[in-house]
C-alpha cells in the first residue's frame, strides 16, 4: 500500500511538473504571437494604398481605445456622392488594414463607404502588442461606438465585415448593437483558444506533440475570463441582426472543424447563414491562384535582394518592378463576391 502511494505521488509530481513547464511554454509562445506590434510586410508585391489612389479616396478617423489612438481611414470610391451603406471593417493578424485593400476596393465600388482601421498595436494605431483575439472585439465596439456618437455614417446603415481575427471579432462586437444592419464573417476561428491551438500546431510541432492534448486546458487558466470569449458572445444575445460566414474548407490558419462556420453548422441559429466553399484557403475572396502567385513572388524577390553584386541587384530589381501587375495578380473569387453583395443587398430591403 505505501509503495502504491510512493508511485501516485511520483506520478502525480510529474504530471504537474509537465503541466507547469507545458504553462511556460505557452507563455513564451503566446508572447512571441500577440506579445508585440505588427506591421504590413516590406515587400513591392504588397497592396497598398498606393495602387488604388486614382479610384479610391480617403480621410483620416481616429478613435481610443484605453487613451490609445487608434487610427484608419474612412474609403469611398471616386467621385461617388451616395452611397449604400456604411460599413466597419476589421483586419486579421500579422498586418494591418492595407491588408485588405482589395476587399477595401471591392466594396467601394458597389456603392459602400469603408472605414478601415488598424487594431491595437498594428500599423497607424497605439499600443505595445496586439494582445490577443478579444481586444479586437473591444477595439471594433470603441470604433462603433465613436461611429455613432460622432454620427460618421451619416444615417447611412451600418454593417460590420471581418476577416479572420477580424472575422472573430465582428461576431464578439456585434453583441450590444441591434441596430446593426448585418455583420459579415469571413474565416474567423471559434475561440482564440482553438486559434492558438492550431498556430502551434503550425508553427511549433514540438510543442504540439508533447502538450497537444492539454494546449487548450493550459490555455483556459492562462488566460483572463475577457480573452475566453468565442464567437458565440455577439450572435448569442444580438438575435436580431442578420449575420453572414464564410469559410473554405482547405483554409490551413483556420481550419474548418475549428471555425466559425463549423460551429453554425452545427448549432444553426436563425439569423445565421453559412457559406462554405470547397477551395479559397485563408482569403478566399480572391482566388488562390492570387495568394499562391503572392508567395512565388515574394520568393522570387527575396532571392533578388540576396545578390550580392549590387549593379546586378538592381538591375534584377527594376526588372522584376517593371514587370509586377499587382492589381490584375488576385483575381476576385467571384463566388464569395456574390454572397456578400447579395446578403448586403438583402440586409438593405429589411
Amino acid at each position: 500500500m505505501e509503495y502504491f502511494i510512493i508511485v501516485l505521488i511520483v506520478l502525480v509530481a510529474l504530471f504537474l511538473i509537465y503541466l507547469i513547464i507545458g504553462a511556460i511554454l505557452l507563455m513564451i509562445f503566446n508572447h512571441k504571437l500577440f506579445g508585440s506590434r505588427t506591421q504590413d510586410p516590406d515587400n513591392p508585391c504588397y497592396l497598398t494604398y498606393e495602387d488604388f489612389q486614382d479610384e479610391l479616396d480617403r480621410k483620416e478617423f481616429q478613435t481610443y481605445y484605453y487613451v490609445r489612438e487608434i487610427n484608419g481611414y474612412i474609403y469611398q470610391k471616386r467621385f461617388m456622392n451616395e452611397f449604400k451603406g456604411f460599413i466597419i471593417l476589421s483586419h486579421g493578424m500579422f498586418g494591418t488594414h492595407i491588408q485588405y485593400m482589395m476587399d477595401i476596393d471591392f466594396l467601394c465600388r458597389n456603392g459602400y463607404q469603408v472605414l478601415a482601421f488598424d487594431n491595437y498595436g498594428c500599423g497607424l494605431s497605439e499600443g505595445e502588442s496586439t494582445q490577443g483575439l478579444a481586444t479586437g472585439v473591444y477595439v471594433l465596439e470603441n470604433v462603433i461606438e465613436d461611429v455613432k456618437a460622432n454620427h460618421l455614417n451619416h444615417g447611412l446603415p451600418i454593417f460590420l465585415y471581418g476577416h479572420s481575427w477580424g472575422g472573430f471579432s465582428v461576431l464578439g462586437a456585434m453583441r450590444n448593437y441591434p441596430e446593426i444592419k448585418g455583420v459579415i464573417s469571413r474565416s474567423a476561428p471559434y475561440s482564440q483558444l482553438d486559434a492558438g491551438k492550431v498556430l502551434i500546431q503550425n508553427i511549433a510541432k514540438k510543442i504540439d506533440k508533447f502538450y497537444g492534448p492539454f494546449v487548450p486546458f493550459i490555455g483556459f487558466f492562462l488566460t483572463s475570463h475577457r480573452m475566453r470569449i468565442t464567437i458565440k458572445r455577439g450572435v448569442e444575445k444580438n438575435k436580431k441582426t442578420p449575420v453572414l460566414v464564410i469559410q473554405s474548407k482547405n483554409d490551413p490558419m483556420v481550419p474548418y472543424p475549428i471555425s466559425a462556420a463549423c460551429y453554425f453548422t452545427n448549432h444553426p441559429m436563425d439569423q445565421v447563414h453559412v457559406k462554405v466553399t470547397e477551395k479559397g484557403l485563408h482569403n478566399s475572396i480572391i482566388e488562390e491562384e492570387g495568394s499562391k502567385a503572392y508567395a512565388e513572388l515574394v520568393k522570387k524577390y527575396k532571392e533578388i535582394e540576396t545578390i550580392p553584386d549590387q549593379k546586378k541587384k538592381l538591375a534584377e530589381e527594376r526588372v522584376f518592378l517593371s514587370s509586377l501587375n499587382k492589381k490584375e495578380m488576385y483575381p476576385y473569387n467571384r463566388e464569395v463576391c456574390d454572397f456578400i453583395l447579395d446578403f448586403l443587398e438583402e440586409c438593405l430591403k429589411k
